[in-house]
């Protein structure tokens, strides 16, 4: 979007680089009176001689020899010494050349010898605009606006520059002079728009822009600031509209038509972005880019067999488009198709950018096939070509875990922890780790260096509590811990559950329930909440209650062999049959 934006902003002069400024031609003979390309006209009173060198001149002037021209230039100053016309052309060839200091002088020059001349004004000020001289700058461009009032240039010069300073009172005021100088000013009211638009008043710069267009209906420049300020507004209906209005102008402007295409795409209008890019597919400039870009439309709404086949017409047009071969491996591996999305994979070079990523979807593979050595392989090799990632290490030592090889997974995670010593999320993986395999003093001490590093990690919280919880130990800190992290996190059912059950420890059992019933609403289909809901109720001597949550639960976690013999205790109670 950022391309798009920068070339709708440039239809019309704004705030200039120094070398863009130093590339200006020289100002047109309708606007500033420069002699340029206007033969004797103006020169009647100045000596033939010195017409004569500017003449040679404008000659090298038009063969690219600046050089040469300021020779000759500064050849007929010495012949015609009074001409404010010679001197000013001459400061703009030393601007041109980044001699910023004489063409300074040479303006002050032109000045001297005709206090009221125009060009030399309006030079001197972009000038010193360009050098950050802001106020010399807005004093020579209202110099020039009383010189020749009726000009639009100097205004809309001055606002900007007023912009620029932040001075947006003045940048406004400026271009409202304007206004009521010259009330029909297509100019003035496209310029109000954008300055509106740049303080975030979108509805005011709509105003302004559309006032701009009942003035110059065709003037695609206002379209393409409307258009964008449509967007900043999320008016993105409104931005469509506008932009096709464009098309009925330029109809072959293919950035108009691609934005078109991305603002469906925002508003989730897949089939019309599609018939918008195939448009696009008939110019050569935009025809890959459209066609990428329709691949991954269907790739978006799982249309993965279309997805396949835009991007192998694609490759059958380039092979060497090594991104387009990474999006195929992606759709076969969504699709399922593993064996061809690694061989697509595998086609990618190891100097291309889509290699590690087209790596990282292999060792996803491997791990969806079961294949742990290929997968710890290819992350390994991932981690070597990366230099260390935290996430890589945290994805390694997940396939561990999901292995059930918990000591590499530890290891995975001591490793990491060498380089990266300050990542809480690792910390917290081998915390996890750790409690996987019953370590509990080295899993709260893993969480406590969580905290330390981020105290308002509501999960690691949340794990010290409940590990104190189920020790049976330190219950009142424990609680504590829980309400840290429901603070952060209020809405979380395993950390109600967790607040639930260290009441429970603490047999404050009415409690337990209050918070476990609420637990059990965020999540109904959890086994333990609905198990520690059922031990509580078992407390209070609720034990019809006690038995439909166990028998809940049982049918949730049916291989749980402690709740078996948790419910058929009960049963007997009861003197219930317990069925299997």
């Amino acid at each position: 979007m950022k391309g798009f934006i920068s070339r709708c902003r440039v239809f019309l002069v704004g705030v200039f680089s120094l070398l863009s400024f130093l590339s200006l031609s020289l100002p047109s003979p309708a606007e500033e009176g420069s002699p340029i390309d206007r033969g004797l006209e103006g020169f009647a009173s100045e000596k033939a001689e010195g017409y004569y060198y500017f003449v040679l001149a404008q000659m090298l002037l038009k063969s690219g020899d600046i050089d040469g021209a300021i020779k000759y230039y500064k050849e007929a100053i010495e012949k015609d010494p009074n001409s404010p016309t010679m001197y000013t052309d001459l400061a703009h060839l030393y601007i041109k050349k980044g001699n910023t200091v004489l063409g300074e002088n040479y303006l002050h020059k032109a000045i001297d010898i005709e206090p009221e001349y125009y060009p030399a004004h309006m030079l001197l000020a972009e000038l010193y605009r360009v050098m950050k001289r802001d106020e010399e700058a807005v004093k020579m461009y209202r110099k020039a606006i009383s010189l020749k009032p009726d000009n639009e240039r100097p205004y809309i010069h001055l606002s900007t520059l007023y912009a620029r300073m932040k001075d947006y009172d003045s940048a406004v005021a400026v271009l409202k002079e304007l206004i009521e100088r010259k009330p029909e000013s297509t100019i003035a009211y496209y310029y109000l728009g954008r300055l509106e638009s740049e303080r975030g008043r979108y509805n005011k710069a709509s105003l302004y822009l559309q006032k701009a267009l009942d003035l110059s209906p065709s003037f695609t420049a206002v379209y393409l600031e409307l258009g964008l300020v449509y967007e900043l507004a999320k008016r993105l209906e409104d931005a469509i509209e506008v932009y096709r209005k464009v098309l009925e102008y330029l109809p072959n402007d293919t950035g108009v038509m691609n934005r078109i295409g991305t603002l469906l795409i925002q508003l989730n209008r897949y089939d019309e972005a599609i018939s918008q890019y195939e448009k696009l597919e008939e110019f050569d400039s935009t025809r890959l880019d459209a066609m990428v870009k329709i691949g991954l439309i269907y790739f978006e709404q799982k249309r993965y067999d279309e997805s396949i086949s835009k991007f192998r017409e694609i490759l059958d047009i380039n092979p060497d488009l090594h991104r387009i071969r990474y999006y195929l491996g992606t759709a076969y591996e969504e699709k399922g198709e593993f064996d061809r999305a690694e061989e697509e994979f595998k086609k990618i070079p190891s100097d291309d950018k889509s290699f590690i990523d087209s790596k990282i979807h292999l060792a996803y593979i491997y791990e969806k096939q079961g294949r742990v050595d290929d997968t710890v392989r290819t992350i390994r090799d991932v981690i070597r070509l990366k230099g260390g990632d935290p996430e890589l290490y945290r994805l390694l030592a997940s396939v561990y875990r999901e292995a059930k090889r918990y000591d590499e997974a530890i290891d995975t995670m001591k490793e990491a922890l060498q380089l990266f010593p300050d990542d809480a999320e690792l910390h917290f993986l081998l915390g996890v780790l750790y409690d996987d395999v019953d370590r509990d003093e080295e899993c709260i001490e893993e969480m406590l260096k969580v905290i330390e590093l981020n105290p308002l990690h509501a999960n690691a919280l949340n794990y010290i509590g409940y590990t104190y919880a189920e020790m049976g130990i330190r219950l009142d800190e424990a609680e504590e811990y829980i309400k840290r992290a429901l603070e952060i996190k209020p809405n979380s059912g395993h950390i109600i559950d967790s607040l639930g059950w260290v009441y429970y420890k603490k047999g404050e059992f009415e409690k337990a329930v209050t918070e476990l019933e609420k637990a059990l609403q965020y999540l109904p289909d959890d086994p333990v909440v609905v198990e520690h809901l059922g031990d509580a109720y078992l407390e209070l001597s609720y034990k019809e209650k006690a038995m439909d949550a166990y028998e809940r639960a049982h049918r949730l976690d049916p291989d749980n062999t402690a709740l078996k013999t948790k419910l058929e205790r009960l049963k007997k109670e009861l003197n219930l049959e317990y069925e299997e």
